[in-house]
């Protein structure tokens, strides 16, 4: 279920990177579309309204209309370039999940209308990808997840992991992988063949890969994973996910036949 508005991984304009510590999202032509709601529970901490388009400006003044929920378990969120006198709430108020805050605009440093989100855990502005559909929850105590076998052209069985244990893996040494399942995880896999990531998949709403094609790289948010090399060895142990080369498990043009997980 979408968390703050309709439709929400299909309407990202600009993803989390070092540079945008958001993600944005874009407006769509009916204003019930761009509204804007709470993500969880909370109380509101700040909220910023009367400002205009002011594109260039830095700082607090970037955000135009905003606001900011402190969740009150590590969690906040952050509503940025909301339109003028859009507010359904004010500073102090105690909201639920799905309370509407407001209507997404361009005020502050905006190019367009749009929705800035941010996700604050602990101080620290983290990726929001995982949370435009998922809860602020801790991990379970354990995990399933299974991959395909691109050779013997079936889904393996699953692997039952639970916290802390790494003697398990996904696959069979020797036979490549071309899809991967994985309980409630945000998570995406590089298609050898395509030479291009394939679209993030959250849970078990959909599997990620193309069957009909070998992986040979994986991200996952939020655990500690690696891959085994088809006819090499395993790899390092990552548990980023960014473009840079800890950002992800596997070679480009190595085939994966083996994927394990640990949290």
């Amino acid at each position: 279920m979408d968390k703050v508005i309709v439709e929400s991984t299909k309407r990202i304009t600009q993803n989390f990177k070092k540079s945008h510590f958001a993600i944005d999202l874009g407006s769509r032509k009916t204003e019930e579309e761009n509204i804007v709601k709470a993500h969880s529970a909370g109380i509101i901490v700040e909220l910023i309204d009367g400002k205009e388009k002011k594109q260039g400006s830095s700082g607090l003044e970037s955000y135009g209309n905003y606001l900011l929920i402190d969740h009150q378990n590590g969690y906040k969120t952050r509503y940025a370039h909301l339109k003028k006198n859009s507010f359904f709430v004010s500073n102090g108020d105690k909201v639920e999940e799905g309370t509407l805050l407001g209507v997404m605009g361009d005020s502050g440093n905006a190019y367009g209308r749009h929705l800035h989100f941010e996700v604050i855990k602990n101080g620290k502005r983290i990726n929001p990808f995982p949370y435009l559909t998922n809860e602020f929850v801790e991990k379970s105590s354990y995990l399933n997840y299974q991959v395909y076998d691109f050779s013997k052209k079936k889904w393996l069985p699953n692997v039952l992991i639970m916290k802390e244990t790494t003697i398990y893996y996904a696959g069979n040494l020797g036979s490549s992988i071309s899809g991967l399942y994985i309980d409630t995880l945000t998570y995406r896999v590089h298609d050898k063949i395509k030479k291009k990531w394939l679209p993030f998949v959250i849970g078990r709403n959909d599997y990620a890969g193309n069957l009909d094609n070998p992986i040979d790289g994986v991200q996952i948010y939020g655990v500690f994973y690696r891959v085994h090399l088809k006819n090499g060895p395993w790899l390092s142990w990552v548990s980023k996910v960014d473009e840079t080369n800890n950002g992800y498990a596997g070679i480009y043009g190595k085939e994966i036949d083996a994927i394990q997980i640990r949290f």
